[in-house]
């Protein structure tokens, strides 16, 4: 998305003001009347070409943010979230991040009074009592509940400005639930582990993460492909795993299909395959429970623990860095979130890291590549 420069600096700003001001999502649904939109982290029009258990996580704009600059004290943003027939009640928390600086290079950072939360209620999300002067505002939509997106205003009539688009090296992360920000509590959208780890490394990032639906589908790398980047990121292996999506047989194959794509765009861009983090039980069980929105569960039964993806994922990277690939690296897991997290209570619920340890992901993450 770009900025919007054109036109007198207002207050307000309605629908497609705020869409110009948008970063981090793939696509955007307009309303009937250009009143509201929605953000889409896959083509809205190839919606149909997709399984609908990856259509229903992209429908939210995790990761998508728009930037402002403004000098005004309290914002609200009208929007509301949007719940499907018979689905759950996602949170709808949205994070306000306050920069130091107007370049268009540098993103806020959170701490003390640079930070704000506001839950997205029926009259929208307000952020009050922000410091004084002009400032960098980055507004982050929520990672779960889907949002209709109606406008922004500033509640002391001071004017908005766009702030230009976010120059820094974008970086895409494709990944499960843990990269799409699922916690007990939900992690907030700014400090999901890609979030964390875009603000220490510089990037602009676009999160892919797909609760429940990372299964390498063909059509995901051609649009991880086709769109500009200077780096790339693949957390694999937990949702394979609890599906029993791919086996033996089909998982290297997969990946390199993946990749293969992908570089049929990107033939120079570092990609890094991130393997699974530690999983509990699943590190040596094929068997993975899968539960319903009911909290009734079954089997699955796969032929692949987490130890041996692992060892499939590193091994595939090795071939191909052997056949001269060389931007494409290899991060287990583990070094992110590892067993001794685990023991001191960091898997929330048996299964995803806590919001703590996401930031530590994040942390990290940056530390391995800063290293690199």
């Amino acid at each position: 998305m770009g900025s919007d420069t054109a036109g007198a600096a207002r207050s307000f700003w309605a629908a497609p003001r705020v869409a110009a001001a948008l970063e981090g999502v793939i696509d955007l649904e307009h309303g009937p009347d250009g009143s509201w939109f929605m953000p889409w982290r896959l083509p809205v029009a190839d919606l149909e070409l997709h399984h609908p258990a990856l259509v229903l996580p992209a429908m939210s704009a995790c990761g998508g943010r728009i930037r402002v600059r403004t000098a005004a004290r309290a914002l609200r943003l009208d929007a509301e979230t949007v719940r499907l027939d018979g689905g759950p009640d996602l949170p709808g928390v949205c994070d306000l991040l306050i920069g130091t600086s107007l370049g268009a290079d540098t993103a806020p950072a959170p701490g003390g009074d640079r930070w704000r939360r506001a839950d997205l209620g029926e009259h929208g999300a307000v952020f009050a009592d922000l410091p004084p002067g002009d400032k960098l505002l980055e507004l982050w939509l929520p990672s779960l509940a889907p949002v209709r997106v109606r406008g922004l205003r500033a509640l002391d009539g001071l004017p908005l400005l766009p702030a230009g688009p976010d120059r820094r090296p974008r970086w895409t992360v494709y990944g499960s639930s843990i990269t799409h920000g699922f916690a007990l509590p939900p992690a907030s959208p700014a400090s999901t582990w890609p979030a964390v780890a875009g603000r220490l490394l510089g990037r602009n990032v676009t999160n892919l993460g797909f609760g429940g639906a990372c299964l390498l589908d063909p059509l995901v790398a051609r649009m991880i492909g086709e769109r500009t980047t200077e780096h790339i990121t693949l957390e694999i292996g937990i949702n394979i795993h609890n599906t029993a999506g791919l086996r033996e047989r089909t998982l290297a194959p997969s990946l390199h299909g993946f990749l293969a794509t992908i570089r049929s765009h990107q033939p120079r861009v570092p990609v890094t395959v991130l393997g699974p983090v530690h999983g509990g039980e699943r590190e040596d069980s094929v068997v993975a429970c899968r539960r319903n929105a009911d909290g009734s569960g079954m089997e699955v039964a796969g032929d692949l623990t987490l130890c041996q993806m692992r060892r499939i994922f590193e091994d595939t990277v090795e071939v191909l860095k052997r056949r001269g690939d060389r931007a494409l690296t290899w991060m287990d897991g583990r070094e992110l979130f590892s067993g001794e997290d685990a023991a001191v209570g960091g898997l929330s619920d048996g299964l995803h890291p806590d919001v703590r340890s996401q930031g530590l992901m994040g942390e990290r993450y940056a530390a391995l590549e800063g290293a690199r």
